[in-house]
């Protein structure tokens, strides 16, 4: 990957969203909320209408085969009515607590009529607050207690455990609370009686009593067993892990279980509206993976974060384009804040239907186009936040005579916008939380950027693991996110280790290392056995890492990494047997003719007959422009992208290809 400006950052100006991502938990997903959430009104009116509609079909005859009908449309009544009161509970129904105590009010009598709304409230916290404890504390842990030849009947008698639950708690509870509780049950066991004694026995017991038991197994069913059930976190010890979702068929799975299947959503974020949860579970989704949630299918295969992602990405074809993350999009820039006098920060604002397309791993770039003097021009950038932030950033330091970082510092304002890529590059890792393992890291100048990434996010997503970074700049005045490390190893005690090489002047922070960082610098580090078996990362100039990785090689060093952020300047050298060539390309399902004059590449020569071909840096670090030699030989003059693997199968660098044979075929499709 090539950055071609070398950011700077002092760290001495974080925002309030910077220092968010460095303290983080779950990023709030900032989902507005209305005065009156429409939807769920919606949801209640639809629902009173059909309880109205069923009940007067049933009464206007006396065909029995009419309860056939009626009795599931109650029974779904009081799942979809349920619905309504959860979400006012936790005050989703709208801003005002007004519109969440009336709307809840209402349609309570439809779920559960001998309850009082402040008393399912109070049952249902209590639930939130002690998931997953032992029936004498999480009122729901009913549906999951017993033998499983038991768990139909709890699920369809869990109100009537909240009595044996509530009894003991009545002196504790408030007056209010407790008056409201007695007028209601006072109402509904007189109504009962006067139907019972006026002959209307039957009708209670068909319209109400019977769907109304088969309306609360289903949810109960829904709501507690199938999110809960086997798992053994508690909300207070990780309630990342007492949660789970169910996925697939979510075109189906959504709207007939109103959201419920991504549950764990709601636990995280008790005020988000029941038809966002799939929204928040989407722009959230990179954290939440990290920390390795549960998750099954819909029909019940546990899948972990890996198995997840890969499922993921088999069936993404079907949810969207499968081109979509090649693409660049338009994004707005948020902020361009001046870091130092060579350095800005640049933070893009990504809407949420992009939230999928710039979801990135630790480690990953994005590609940067704008049109300077009415040429169009393109950098990469690696992303220096950590993954699941929420935060899309990049920083940008002045290189002289670079057009593009000389613009972004001198024109680039909030508000414009930019062409970027979605992320990329393999220079990255996956995190466990289950993992316990050290991750160490060279960086040099603007290579802090996609390690200061990894590090945060692992730190992040494995509580168990240690990191270490040797950090090479010129001097105090030129070391980016200085001040945000030293932030990050307060936050990861005993557990993040910063080593920062200052090859110009002195310093007086602690950690700091007077000279360059060298071989045998990097030699006396791996005096420590713990950073012999880490896991390397390294990213800074060519010249630099070849210079250190055959120390780490000499040290029993196996596990290595390395990134290039500048662009070799090495002038071309032996270009091999180059010769004039008519080139075959085929790209998007069409193949194109194309004459080289040998000298140019493969991909110069593609542009300039039209042809659509990919490509990014153009420098043999990105690798976008990778294609397939299908015919004929070509010479790769440098190669920073592919692995030995992907060579012998044919794959070249087309920015840095040229033929070598009259006649070449190269294939960018397969």
């Amino acid at each position: 990957m090539t950055t071609t400006a070398e950011p700077a950052d002092d760290g001495r100006v974080l925002s309030e969203e910077e220092s968010r991502a460095i303290r983080r938990g779950v990023p709030h997903p900032r989902v507005p909320m209305p005065v009156v959430a429409l939807p769920t009104l919606a949801l209640f009116v639809g629902s009173l209408a059909a309880w109205l509609g069923a009940t007067w079909w049933v009464l206007a005859g006396d065909d029995p085969w009419r309860y056939a009908v009626t009795i599931p449309v109650h029974a779904i009544v009081t799942f979809t009515m349920f619905t309504v009161l959860h979400e006012t509970i936790h005050l989703a129904g709208g801003r005002s607590r007004r519109v969440n105590e009336v709307l809840g009010r209402l349609a309570m009598p439809f779920v559960v009529a001998w309850a009082a709304f402040p008393l399912v409230r109070f049952l249902h916290i209590e639930h939130h607050r002690n998931t997953n404890e032992d029936v004498a504390t999480d009122p729901d842990a009913w549906s999951t207690a017993g033998p499983s030849w038991q768990w139909p009947l709890r699920w369809m008698t869990l109100d009537l455990w909240y009595l044996r639950f509530y009894a003991p708690r009545i002196p504790s509870r408030p007056r209010a609370e407790l008056a409201e509780q007695a007028v209601v049950s006072a109402v509904v066991i007189g109504g009962f009686v006067t139907l019972a004694l006026t002959g209307h026995g039957w009708e209670l017991l068909m319209i109400y009593l019977v769907p109304q038991r088969i309306g609360v197994g289903i949810l109960v069913w829904w709501f507690d067993w199938l999110p809960h059930h086997g798992l053994e976190a508690t909300a207070r010890s990780d309630r990342f892990h007492a949660t789970r979702i169910r996925v697939g068929w979510e075109r189906v799975m959504n709207p007939l279980f109103l959201y419920q299947n991504y549950h764990l959503v709601h636990h995280i974020h008790p005020t988000i509206p029941f038809y966002r949860y799939v929204q928040v579970w989407r722009r959230s989704e990179s954290d939440f993976l990290e920390r390795d949630v549960p998750i099954a299918t819909a029909w019940g295969t546990e899948l972990s974060a890996s198995e997840y992602r890969a499922w993921r990405s088999i069936i993404s074809t079907y949810d969207r384009d499968a081109d979509l993350p090649r693409l660049p999009h338009r994004l707005r820039v948020e902020e361009v804040r001046r870091l130092t006098p060579d350095a800005v920060s640049v933070t893009f604002a990504v809407p949420d239907e992009l939230r999928e397309a710039f979801r990135f791993r630790p480690g990953q770039h994005v590609t940067v186009a704008a049109t300077i003097d009415g040429e169009p021009v393109r950098r990469n950038y690696s992303i220096c936040t950590a993954a699941g932030s929420g935060v899309l950033r990049i920083a940008v330091r002045r290189v002289e005579g670079g057009r593009f970082s000389t613009w972004a510092h001198d024109e680039l304002r909030a508000g414009d916008e930019l062409e970027v890529t979605p992320p990329a590059g393999s220079f990255t890792l996956d995190t466990d939380r289950r993992n316990a393992r050290h991750v160490a890291a060279i960086a040099a100048g603007s290579g802090i950027t996609p390690v200061i990434s990894i590090l945060t996010s692992t730190l992040d997503a494995e509580p168990r693991s240690r990191a270490t970074l040797l950090y090479a700049n010129r001097d105090a005045e030129h070391t980016m996110f200085a001040d945000e490390l030293a932030m990050l190893e307060r936050r990861y005690e005993g557990r993040l280790t910063v080593v920062h090489h200052h090859s110009r002047a002195s310093s007086s922070r602690r950690r700091v290392v007077p000279g360059r960082l060298d071989a045998a610098r990097l030699a006396e580090h791996l005096g420590d056995p713990a950073l012999r078996g880490a896991a390397w990362f390294l990213c800074g100039p060519v010249a630099m890492l070849d210079d250190l990785e055959p120390v780490l090689a000499e040290h029993d060093v196996t596990d290595v990494r390395r990134e290039l952020f500048v662009a070799p300047d090495d002038e071309p050298g032996d270009l091999g047997d180059i010769v004039p060539a008519t080139v075959a390309v085929t790209c998007g399902g069409e193949t194109t003719e194309v004459v080289s004059t040998g000298t140019a590449s493969l991909l110069e020569s593609a542009l300039a007959a039209g042809v659509d071909a990919p490509y990014l840096c153009a420098g043999g670090i990105c690798g976008t422009c990778v294609a397939t030699v299908t015919g004929g030989r070509v010479h790769m003059q440098q190669n920073y992208a592919l692995s030995t693997e992907e060579i012998a199968a044919g794959r070249v660098l087309t920015c840095q290809s040229r033929p070598t044979t009259p006649e070449v075929a190269v294939d960018y499709d397969r």
